[in-house]
């Protein structure tokens, strides 16, 4: 899946840092996600519906694999060279040996959202 997201107008709830006007394109099976301070802050919240306000964003994804042009790379100007390093503060919580607590069934290991 390729993914084009942009920012309308406010702040981007999963990427603080992109502004109005500005995109992302992540082609398939290219890692993306909410930067790792968003993660973070996230990850620690009550899980709760929460009303967004004063923001809009859009996203399309396709099965394609989408690409920029050599004008949307180069030309322009604009690309973020460091983008990639939003990603860099990640903690790792893997753990090979992690086995579910005994009794426990894979469904009670789950959140289902309603």
């Amino acid at each position: 899946m390729s993914e084009f997201m942009g920012n309308i107008y406010g702040r981007y709830d999963a990427k603080k840092d992109n502004l109005p006007g500005g995109a992302t394109l992540h082609s398939m099976m290219t890692p993306h996600g909410p930067d790792s301070k968003t993660f973070d802050r996230t990850s620690q919240e009550e899980l709760k519906p929460v009303k967004m306000e004063g923001t809009m964003s859009f996203m399309f994804e396709s099965s394609y694999s989408l690409a920029l042009t050599e004008w949307g790379d180069k030309t322009c100007s604009v690309v973020d060279e460091d983008y990639y390093k939003c990603w860099q503060g990640f903690t790792n919580n893997f753990d090979p040996n992690w086995k579910p607590p005994a009794g426990e069934s894979k469904q009670s290991l789950t959140t289902t959202v309603t």
